[in-house]
């Protein structure tokens, strides 16, 4: 009896992840989907605020010739990237790490990593309906258009950049709890958001919170939009080196939260 088990515990092990990880970026997608305030906070809110305080400057241009309706359409997709990330790997992992849905996943033939790159994966097809929605109603509502070889560019170095949000969001989600998560999750989605100039430009806001923004990954990843879709990339570097940073640091924070929680039990 003792045989059969064991060779039915190895033959689990060695069944196909893929489509187990399949399964797992369609579960986390509906929870996305059948969560209207999710949907709304990450989606609908965007969208909202490009309609308010974007749609009547779209025709107008920077000082060096950039459409503003472009550079508002960067910010407000950082933004819904940077929602995202705070409640689906903050607010959320906080909730399933003390709900034991982790516990349950380490008891089973499943690795542990495949949950979280299931919800990474889920998280990048999420913002990219986000942003292509978000771009759609920019385009129809203000006339901003993007050549489609510089909108898949911007799109694929947001989905990149998102991964340093992400840690921060999983950091949370591993070291508070979910009244904690959800408090952390809306401040550091919209705070950081004024302060990293997505709804105003930092030239706008106080002096000492033009100095604490270099400091923000939103901020970074912004800047990495907007510069591309001005044509100055030379500098870019340095702004993924921030973003790489900010995702090591943060990475190793929600591991050692993981490695807490699997000491204690949870």
């Amino acid at each position: 009896m003792t045989t059969l088990t064991r060779t039915a515990a190895a033959t689990a092990r060695r069944a196909p992840l893929l489509p187990a990880l399949g399964q797992l970026i369609l579960a986390e997608l509906r929870r996305m989907l059948r969560n209207p305030m999710f949907a709304i906070g990450t989606v609908g809110f965007p969208i909202m605020f490009f309609g308010l305080f974007g749609l009547s400057a779209v025709k107008e241009t920077t000082d060096g010739g950039v459409n503003v309706g472009q550079i508002i359409l960067v910010s407000f997709g950082t933004y819904s990237l940077l929602s995202l990330a705070m409640f689906s790997f903050g607010s959320a992992v906080a909730t399933e790490r003390t709900g034991g849905w982790l516990r349950l996943l380490r008891a089973s033939p499943m690795p542990t990593a495949l949950y979280f790159a299931g919800k990474v994966i889920a998280a990048l097809i999420f913002s990219t309906l986000s942003l292509s929605l978000l771009y759609a109603f920019a385009h129809f509502a203000g006339g901003v258009t993007l050549p489609l070889g510089l909108a898949l560019t911007l799109l694929l170095k947001l989905l990149a950049g998102m991964v340093s949000l992400i840690a921060v969001g999983l950091s949370i989600g591993f070291l508070a709890n979910p009244q904690a998560a959800q408090i952390l999750a809306n401040i550091v989605s919209v705070i950081i958001a004024f302060a990293s100039g997505l709804f105003v430009p930092l030239d706008g806001l106080p002096g000492f919170i033009q100095k604490v923004a270099p400091y923000l990954p939103s901020y970074h990843l912004a800047q990495v939009g907007w510069n591309t879709v001005a044509g100055h990339t030379a500098g870019e570097a340095a702004h993924w080196l921030w973003l790489a940073g900010y995702t090591v640091v943060f990475a190793a924070l929600a591991i050692w939260g993981l490695r807490r929680d699997e000491a204690r039990g949870q």
